[in-house]
């Protein structure tokens, strides 16, 4: 994959709240917002962390499609179990869509562009030297 084949894909992007805790956002190649992460992490080491996490389980998540309030679908992807005890939790939830969306087809089709994208930043991460840094240069 060329440089600006690569540049062309979706991407993580860092988001730093205003309270100084940071978050990521998956952007496809058109801009648009395909997922967030769930939680804020208190510094770029554990934001580097919880992205390389993301990234080595993304075809064990868990996906829970549920309509809010105002009816719009919505998915949010958990991490596997990490016990096998009894009444253990179904993992942590660690993203979710980005928006809300009219159909149910929908909000599946956001989870398969969610796992695409998570795919091509997975290879990036490969090309750009193995276990390299997830966050942007000069972050």
């Amino acid at each position: 994959m060329s440089g600006a084949e690569a540049g062309r894909g979706p991407r993580l992007v860092p988001v730093r709240g205003a309270d100084g805790r940071v978050g990521w956002s998956l952007v496809a190649a058109n801009g648009r917002r395909l997922a967030s992460a769930v939680r804020a992490y208190r510094n770029d080491r554990e934001l580097a962390a919880g992205i390389g996490e993301l990234l080595a389980e993304r075809a064990a998540l868990r996906f829970v499609l549920g309509q809010r309030e105002d009816r719009l679908w919505v998915w949010t992807a958990h991490l596997p179990a990490r016990t096998t005890r009894a009444g253990a939790g179904g993992g942590e939830a660690i993203a979710r869509s980005a928006r809300g969306y009219l159909r149910r087809d929908q909000c599946r089709q956001s989870v398969t562009a969610f796992l695409q994208g998570a795919d091509h930043v997975q290879r990036l991460r490969r090309l750009g030297g193995g276990g390299g840094s997830v966050l942007p240069s000069g972050w």
